[in-house]
């Protein structure tokens, strides 16, 4: 194989980094500011952020956002759910270990079948029932913390915080439907 000569090379690597630069540089939306306002402080930054990594369409809404947001939480709830499924072996050995992860896995792919049933509701304008569809999934993840207490680890302690957010800014949003409030 031939070696590449360095000028092709740099500007090939010129023109990468400026592709990335302008792409983590780009505004975010007007519309995704205006909604992540809407959340908690500490919501703020993971609701831009994750929600700006979607790219919505520039002309996306508020009920198109919040769509969005409700993918993101189940993306998360089902690879929480399937992280747990696979630790189940794992603790094996320890039941009470066993119990949590168990119990917690159930709960997530519970989470799941809410967020898919939240996305008709929104889909379906009926703002009520995804606020309910959004409350009762949070719920389970909380019920995940409690059964599991002090056997929890790092691990499911991290996952569960993580589902707790994306969910609550998913209810913000399923709630400023609800209102019918104008971003």
């Amino acid at each position: 194989m031939a070696p590449i000569p360095p000028l092709p090379l740099f500007i090939t690597l010129l023109l990468s980094a400026t592709a990335a630069t302008a792409a983590s540089t780009q505004p975010i939306p007007a519309l995704i500011l205006k909604a992540c306002n809407h959340t908690g402080s500490n919501l703020h930054n993971l609701c831009i952020s994750s929600l700006s990594a979607e790219s919505p369409p520039h002309n996306a809404d508020l009920r198109q956002l919040s769509i969005i947001a409700v993918r993101i939480a189940a993306e998360n709830a089902s690879q929480t759910a399937a992280y747990l499924s696979a630790r189940q072996t794992d603790a094996a050995d320890d039941p009470i270990v066993y119990q949590c992860v168990s119990d917690c896995t159930d709960l997530y792919i519970d989470v799941v079948d809410q967020l898919d049933t939240t996305t008709a509701a929104i889909d379906d304008e009926a703002d009520k029932d995804a606020v309910k569809w959004l409350e009762a999934a949070v719920a389970d993840v909380i019920s995940c913390e409690n059964e599991c207490g002090e056997v929890a680890t790092a691990e499911i302690r991290r996952r569960n915080d993580g589902a707790k957010k994306l969910l609550n800014i998913s209810l913000s949003f399923a709630k400023l439907l609800m209102t019918q409030k104008k971003l």
